[in-house]
């Protein structure tokens, strides 16, 4: 997801150094080749499934934890269901199909038909309500590496962005930042705060370790190095940082010679070659955006101040006016790498900025191009006469 997310905008590029990613790149994914993600998350919503559809009573246990248990998995199945949405969903190509929403695990889900966007969009919202209602604050784990009610409502606040639903984001988001459960890292600690595990900016995270990890296929292998390194930085993301932004240091942003060849790379976000460093899925500087970008929207006089939160830490000037630009460009700043930014340009209705003709391979897509969702898998489409296919071209 967060591949997808960087390839298809004018962050990053795919190289062709091991074959990977290249159809996303261009935005020409094969229906007989997008059925990785589509079967992995709905893999992810089974296992979901499988825990709520338990009765609770019946299990040996004290009911408050396990209904916590419940609770993180009704907001596990939204976020699975919300990141299907994203790229397979018809919202940003002149359709309002979205995914089929499963909330059983068995037969009767065999041909499920396309939700509406409006049907999976209601229905995301009541699993993270769901859920919140059955976790407390005092069940929490001490650890990130799974869900919190602090999880929950940071997945709130970023499908209520996407959906410009401003009062929605913006309650969802001051409760974790104004929890005191989290701070933005400062300049100083930035760059290690990237290999530390369950850090103070960290809401949610996945575990990785030494013995438990992707290998080649982890994001350390994807960014960099000379054998695999299949992403690389398009010039025009490192020239939006001052000189001064801890976010564009060396230890942020670096070249690698590869065969001859000068490649800049993210050399400072997933850096550990051996994986002792988890991925962080949600931090307290994007709560602190969408806090941002809300009041922006709701016209709230403070929401300049709320902006400069994160430049403040990271040797960056300050922004003067509260605009819908600015905290674009700051999202693209602080979020490049974790798979933001072809979300923002899509939930803005933006093209795709075509900022090197060479190496973006998708051409800038205009918005509302077939190009802006994947389509449905040919293996879904064979086995569910109930399915309908997304647009080819």
């Amino acid at each position: 997801m967060q591949i997808y997310g960087e390839v298809r905008s004018d962050n990053c590029f795919a190289n062709e150094s091991s074959g990977r990613f290249l159809t996303e790149a261009q935005m020409i994914v094969s229906p007989d080749n997008s059925g990785g993600p589509w079967e992995a998350i709905y893999a992810v919503i089974a296992s979901a499934n499988i825990i709520i559809q338990q009765d609770m009573n019946k299990i040996s246990g004290e009911l408050q934890k396990l209904n916590q248990i419940a609770g993180q998995a009704y907001i596990a199945r939204a976020m699975a269901h919300f990141d299907l949405l994203r790229l397979y969903g018809q919202q940003h190509t002149n359709g309002n199909l979205g995914i089929p929403y499963i909330k059983n695990y068995g037969e009767k889900e065999l041909h499920p038909r396309r939700n509406t966007v409006e049907e999976n969009k209601k229905a995301i919202f009541e699993d993270i309500e769901t859920g919140l209602s059955l976790m407390s604050e005092s069940n929490n784990p001490k650890t990130k590496n799974y869900i919190s009610t602090y999880a929950g409502y940071a997945l709130k606040a970023r499908v209520a962005l996407y959906f410009k639903e401003w009062e929605k984001a913006k309650q969802a988001a001051q409760i974790i930042v104004s929890s005191g459960k989290f701070g933005i890292v400062d300049s100083p600690g930035y760059v290690n705060s990237w290999k530390t595990k369950n850090a103070l900016n960290s809401i949610f995270e996945l575990a990785f370790s030494t013995s438990d990890n992707n290998g080649v296929n982890g994001l350390q292998y994807i960014y960099r190095g000379a054998v695999y390194g299949d992403v690389e930085v398009l010039d025009n993301l490192i020239s939006i940082f001052d000189d001064t932004d801890i976010r564009k240091s060396l230890a942020m942003f670096g070249y690698e010679t590869v065969r001859g060849t000068q490649r800049l790379r993210n050399m400072g976000k997933f850096p550990s070659t051996d994986f002792s460093d988890n991925v962080v899925l949600m931090r307290i500087e994007e709560m602190i955006l969408i806090l941002a970008e809300a009041k922006i929207e709701l016209g709230e006089a403070d929401a300049l101040e709320v902006l400069n939160l994160i430049p403040a830490k990271r040797g960056a000037p300050f922004y003067t006016e509260a605009t819908k630009e600015n905290v674009l460009l700051e999202r693209r700043k602080e979020l490049c790498f974790e798979g933001f930014r072809f979300d923002d340009l899509a939930r803005t209705g933006s093209d795709i900025p075509l900022v090197d003709h060479y190496r973006q391979t998708h051409g800038g897509p205009k918005y509302g191009s077939y190009k802006y969702a994947f389509p449905i898998p040919t293996k879904e489409m064979i086995v569910n006469s109930n399915m309908v296919q997304n647009k080819l071209n």
